[in-house]
């Protein structure tokens, strides 16, 4: 069956769908024997009106034709309604699509079925699995109707512990629907209903995730012992299903390599990317400056905007099939495929840095102690900053333990600076609370730029996949994105198809393409990089940017498609250290702060010198990260001043 379905205004099947849609309406004759998935196509038809979806050549005539067709079918599938009763709904129900199945509850509701229908023959339709308890569940007055016996039905199955966790805890979720659950349903209930499903053979490790990692809240919660036994259940499944996967692997290998041929070299294949530094070179050039330079320039911490390479960032590159079915927290840190392979790269960077340095009698460390203490002060006149390196016989957790008290002073004088143009370590003292990544701010005014929400339409048509736009049907043109396509390709406006014209006439009606002999062109090339970089990494350094693009950006603000914001971080940046040392604001994350800070290590991590060694390194990593930061701070504030 491929029956008319209203799924959204903005559904990729609208086009399709209208049309058949305008058809089965105005054909529509209420003398004709009509099925009951019929019924339920009608309905969706009305709903395409009804929701104003309509072609933009429709005139104003046509449309107000098609509302009067529309009364006349709502009248029609109101009567038809008013004669289901008991004696009929399940021959009915059995008849019925699934895709029409939550419509019919949503008809079930609007004309008061629940008044006719009974407890008795609801709850057969349930047993026979005519529509489900999820279905059910969208629709908050069968719920309070029905109450006892969708609580019967919800307890009685563990997997439907799921929807507990759609509701409260997933965040975005492919067609998330909301979800109402009777209210008599208990605490204890509850608790019960999680501890069937985590013993259960339906449990699935992506919600055993969600148990462990639950952030707990009033509305839901979880107990310790359910993190445990979720924690056991998926090591068990996980073991059982990869003991004799072979499976498809693919290598990163970071080299040092004496008398390399480049200073950096990158190789790629199918299985693997190798990258290859040259040993010599690293061994040779032991300046300080130049060590925290090669992390910028060699170990690429930060790009060529000054925005900070191993952050998560959504839009960076395209989303695999994998990130896109994951199951996501609402607090949870957004992990992609792309991050992980920058947060592969950068450990084993500063892994293999590290172990380099200390082999040559150079504690990084005490690089980091010199750029605070001797650096800031030559250069920029920076007195008094204070950063104590854990010392060089400690253990690494005690040099966990150390360092980090160290990095939150390290910004909270910082921020002194800022506010008062030096470093009071007395009125630093007196403060008693701690101090947010996104509390730090900068010396620059309208440091970095953001996007308003009024550009995400143009963001849609120019960089989605999802327009179709960048389609030809031509296999030597076709691209991904309307701007992939414009970019690779001399493009005739003739090769686009009529229901591509409409968002064209979009694009040129404001400006962001024209037509010169029928070819299409950027009208402003300039706002076009900008709105890549926004698009791609969320924020720009306007700073960063050359005189041109500068002067593009204030006009963009001007015109209230863009905002500054100052601050030593992005809100990117912010989120990725956030994720990394805190529980507050991710629940996904090692929480390395909390963890040393609280003593929360665990038997394991207290023992394992390895665990402790490399949470070390990657707090390392985030303070050369800080510093580099702070550094471009201070030198982008004195070439502003000059």
């Amino acid at each position: 069956m491929k029956g008319v379905k209203f799924f959204s205004a903005t559904d990729l099947a609208v086009g399709d769908y209208l049309n058949r849609a305008e058809k089965i309406i105005l054909n529509f004759n209420e003398n004709k024997e009509h099925p009951f998935n019929d019924i339920l196509e009608l309905y969706n038809c009305t709903l395409y009106i009804e929701n104003k979806v309509f072609f933009p050549e429709w005139s104003v005539e046509h449309r107000e034709k098609l509302k009067e067709h529309c009364k006349i079918i709502k009248g029609f599938i109101a009567r038809y309604f008013s004669n289901i009763d008991e004696m009929n709904i399940e021959l009915l129900v059995k008849t019925l699509h699934w895709q029409y199945k939550e419509d019919f509850l949503k008809l079930f509701v609007q004309y008061q079925l629940k008044d006719r229908i009974d407890e008795k023959i609801f709850a057969n339709m349930l047993t026979k699995n005519l529509f489900s308890i999820t279905q059910v569940c969208q629709q908050p007055k069968l719920v309070e109707h029905y109450e006892t016996l969708v609580k019967y039905f919800f307890l009685g199955r563990p997997s439907n512990a799921e929807l507990l966790f759609d509701k409260y805890a997933v965040g975005s979720k492919i067609n998330k629907k909301q979800i109402h659950f009777p209210k008599s349903l208990t605490k204890d209930e509850v608790n019960v209903l999680i501890s069937n499903y985590i013993n259960s053979r339906e449990c699935n490790t992506k919600y055993l995730q969600l148990i462990i990692n639950n952030h707990n809240t009033k509305e839901f919660s979880v107990t310790d012992e359910h993190r445990w036994k979720a924690k056991k259940r998926k090591e068990s499944i996980e073991e059982e299903l990869f003991k004799n996967s072979t499976g498809v692997s693919f290598e990163y290998n970071i080299l040092f390599q004496k008398d390399a041929p480049k200073l950096v070299e990158y190789k790629l294949n199918r299985t693997q990317v190798k990258i290859i530094y040259d040993q010599t070179y690293l061994e040779q050039e032991r300046g300080f400056e130049t060590i925290l330079n090669n992390f910028i320039w060699l170990f690429e911490f930060i790009d060529i905007n000054g925005r900070i390479n191993f952050v998560s960032n959504n839009n960076s590159t395209r989303t695999s099939f994998l990130d896109a079915i994951q199951l996501k927290s609402k607090r949870d840190y957004p992990i992609n495929k792309a991050f992980k392979v920058n947060e592969t790269l950068t450990d084993a960077a500063i892994v293999l840095y590290y172990s380099l340095l200390k082999k040559q009698n150079i504690r990084l460390e005490n690089i980091l102690e010199w750029f605070f203490k001797v650096y800031l002060k030559e250069n920029f006149g920076v007195s008094n900053y204070v950063f104590i390196a854990p010392s060089e016989g400690s253990s690494y957790k005690e040099k966990c333990r150390d360092i980090l008290p160290e990095i939150e002073y390290v910004l909270q004088q910082f921020k002194g600076y800022v506010d008062y143009g030096e470093i009071n370590h007395e009125m630093l003292a007196l403060s008693s609370s701690g101090i947010a990544f996104s509390q730090i701010p900068s010396l620059i005014k309208n440091k970095y730029i953001y996007k308003k929400d009024t550009l995400n339409p143009i963001f849609y048509y120019l960089f989605s996949d999802q327009t179709l736009l960048g389609y030809l049907e031509n296999p030597e043109k076709d691209s991904a994105t309307f701007y992939d396509l414009l970019a690779k390709h001399k493009v005739h406006i003739d090769e686009f198809k009529d229901y591509q014209r409409t968002e064209l006439q979009y694009l040129i009606d404001n400006e962001y393409i024209s037509i010169n002999n029928g070819i299409l062109k950027w009208s402003n090339p300039e706002r076009v990089k900008i709105l890549y970089e926004l698009y791609h990494y969320d924020v720009i350094s306007m700073y960063r940017l050359p005189d041109i693009l500068q002067a593009e950006v204030n006009l963009m603000h001007q015109e209230n498609l863009v905002r500054f914001e100052s601050s030593l971080l992005t809100k990117s940046e912010q989120d990725m250290i956030d994720y990394y040392l805190n529980n507050s604001k991710f629940q996904n994350g090692p929480q390395l702060r909390n963890k040393y800070a609280h003593g929360r290590l665990g038997n394991a991590a207290n023992s394992n010198k390895d665990i402790n060694y490399k949470n070390y390194l990657l707090i390392l990593k985030l303070l050369i990260a800080i510093v580099i930061k702070i550094n471009e701070d201070f030198c982008l504030y004195e070439k502003i001043k000059k």
